[in-house]
């Protein structure tokens, strides 16, 4: 069953947006560094202006989103068919990843029929564990599945996200996902002491 989400998500501080030409520059930078392309199985490196070209095609809005944090791209993120995301590495440790993801998860279990979502991670990388584990994501297998950037397999840690676990989330991830209306309510002022 075709199971396409809204090609426009917001968050409380991000847009998840279709991508487009002008994404070149900031994905061939991001997704082009061996940080990064090292934990992702189809990404080839070095990645270029032509592989982003061959890529921009199949980035299907609704499928794939740019993560804009307001000052530009951030990373991307898709359901494609399971979960997969990268951040830039000066973005990272901000908690985007796991915002995206919820934002994009949530759009899925919107829809009644929807079955449950499929990711992946391999196995030593420590902030994709974070982030899966913080949605709720549940290991199912383990294998060895080929890492493009490196040219060799690699232990990869299958994930499976059911609704019954999607809903049985912590509370912080339940108001990310809940979206910005119901964040901005939630929240406690600040205190700033002196």
């Amino acid at each position: 069953m075709d199971h396409a989400i809204r090609a426009v998500l917001a968050t409380a501080r991000l847009v998840l947006r279709p991508l487009g030409p002008k994404d070149a520059a900031a994905v061939i930078d991001g997704v082009g560094r061996l940080t990064v392309s090292r934990w992702l199985s189809v990404v080839p490196h070095p990645y270029g202006a032509a592989d982003f070209d061959a890529f921009l095609p199949l980035a299907e809005p609704g499928r794939f989103w740019a993560i804009d944090d307001g000052a530009g791209l951030v990373g991307v993120i898709s359901l494609a068919p399971g979960l997969g995301f990268w951040i830039a590495p000066d973005r990272q440790g901000r908690g985007y990843a796991t915002e995206a993801a919820a934002a994009v998860i949530a759009a899925r279990f919107a829809d009644p029929d929807a079955g449950p979502v499929s990711s992946g991670y391999f196995r030593d990388n420590a902030a994709s564990v974070r982030v899966h584990r913080k949605l709720g994501f549940r290991t199912v297998a383990v294998e060895h599945a080929m890492c493009r950037a490196l040219g060799q397999p690699r232990p990869l840690l299958r994930q499976r996200l059911t609704r019954a676990d999607w809903a049985a989330r912590p509370d912080a991830v339940a108001a990310i996902a809940a979206g910005p209306q119901t964040r901005q309510a939630d929240r406690r002022p600040e205190i700033h002491g002196g």
